[in-house]
């Protein structure tokens, strides 16, 4: 299976870093339905519990994507 951005469920981890000083801050997971935003969540755990849920109701395959890129099917 290749994921499809446009219509899966996507847990996303990103990076924040602190817009003054450019220091690492930590990392969000968000989640997207296709090119809606479900959320933003403190810890990987919590966005893919929320993913999972989100690909169940739709049907639609769920996705963790790493901050290198890469995918793992949830």
């Amino acid at each position: 299976m290749v994921p499809d951005p446009a219509r899966d469920v996507m847990v996303y981890d990103v990076k924040m870093i602190d817009a003054l000083e450019g220091a690492s801050i930590g990392d969000r997971w968000t989640v997207w339905v296709g090119t809606e935003s479900e959320g933003s969540f403190d810890s990987e755990a919590e966005a893919i519990a929320a993913a999972t849920q989100l690909a169940n109701d739709y049907g639609r395959s769920a996705w963790l994507v790493k901050g290198d890129g890469s995918t793992t099917a949830l």
